[in-house]
């Protein structure tokens, strides 16, 4: 898989999963979902890795966030 950012948010996660954002959004806030790292004004933002590993460990398919 090709370079990825370290850091994610809401609209790279959906990317990711294949997701709808409302999907996403209660998937983000399950106890088994990784913790973010940090809350900015523009909301919550995760290790790629993080994510990635929780992902893979639920059977879920990681897609690459295309780099912009």
């Amino acid at each position: 898989m090709e370079d990825q950012p370290p850091v994610v948010a809401m609209a790279e996660i959906v990317v990711m999963l294949g997701l709808t954002r409302k999907r996403v959004s209660v998937l983000t806030n399950a106890p088994d979902f990784p913790a973010p790292i940090a809350t900015l004004t523009a909301g919550r933002v995760w290790a790629y890795e993080a994510v990635r590993d929780w992902a893979e460990a639920s059977g879920r398919a990681v897609k690459p966030i295309p780099s912009r």
